[in-house]
């Protein structure tokens, strides 16, 4: 996954990736998304790490991706 196809993956689920600072030359991060709503309920968040935004984005995406599968074949 680019830096874009991580950008607009974000913006489309309305989710966020935050830098984490573990020391000086040591950065983590976490991208935090919410599910769709099922039924009325709330979606739930999803927290997934990376050692860049890319890859805590694509870690989201995927965790994204197999509740999205849950969730339709339920509906």
């Amino acid at each position: 996954m680019t830096s874009d196809e991580a950008a607009d993956w974000l913006r489309q689920v309305d989710g966020t990736v935050f830098r984490a600072r573990q020391t000086d030359d040591d950065e983590r991060f976490v991208a935090m998304v919410r599910t769709p709503r099922v039924a009325g309920r709330n979606g739930k968040i999803i927290l997934a790490f990376g050692e860049s935004y890319e890859e805590a984005a694509r870690a989201a995406e995927e965790q994204w991706q197999s509740i999205w599968r849950t969730i339709s074949t339920t509906h």
